[in-house]
């Protein structure tokens, strides 16, 4: 059955080892050949990690802080620095008298966002108290506003302001001077 001198069967069997070697030879070469990384290759992916790691770390928020609104400059202001005096309530005995910057223009402006210290001194006069309430016409009366104690701070709430004084007795109501500080 099989012939070992038949040269037609010889030359199948060549072509079908040079074939199966061909087919052998050219799968790997397809393949990539894996070679193991040299030292240096190794240590820079290792120190690439790790930065990678430490920047993530760097970037956890530990805590935030909120800072509040707040103003600058001043929390009252003043378009004039002579007032103007109104006519006192009474002619003599206990009374008002308002003091702005004349007619209808108010003594001052309150911002209403932080506290300021009136400093004055009504000394040995007539008058006895200060008091500050909302702007009107220089002849409206004076009634109830927020005393002023000097040195002692306060928050007007935002809006404009005249003075009141009240004073007791007759005779002339000296000039007397108030400083705003914050």
């Amino acid at each position: 059955m099989w012939d070992r001198n038949d040269p037609v069967k010889h030359s199948l069997k060549e072509l079908g080892s040079e074939l199966s070697h061909r087919r052998a030879t050219e799968g790997m070469a397809k393949e990539r050949v894996r070679r193991p990384l040299r030292r240096e290759t190794k240590m820079a992916v290792g120190m690439a990690i790790v930065l990678a790691l430490a920047m993530v770390v760097a970037a956890i928020n530990l805590f935030t802080h909120t800072f509040p609104a707040g103003t600058t400059g001043a929390h009252v202001t003043t378009t004039c620095s002579t007032l103007t005096m109104g006519t006192p309530s009474v002619p003599a005995g206990s009374g008002t008298v308002r003091f702005n910057c004349g007619a209808t223009t108010p003594a001052f402006v309150a911002d209403g966002s932080g506290p300021v210290t009136p400093t004055f001194s009504l000394g040995a006069t007539l008058y006895t108290g200060l008091a500050i309430v909302p702007s009107a016409a220089i002849g409206t009366s004076c009634t109830g506003g927020t005393a002023l104690t000097s040195g002692t701070g306060l928050t007007p709430p935002a809006g404009n302001y005249d003075y009141c004084a009240s004073y007791t007795g007759a005779g002339v109501l000296p000039g007397f001077t108030l400083t705003w500080s914050q």
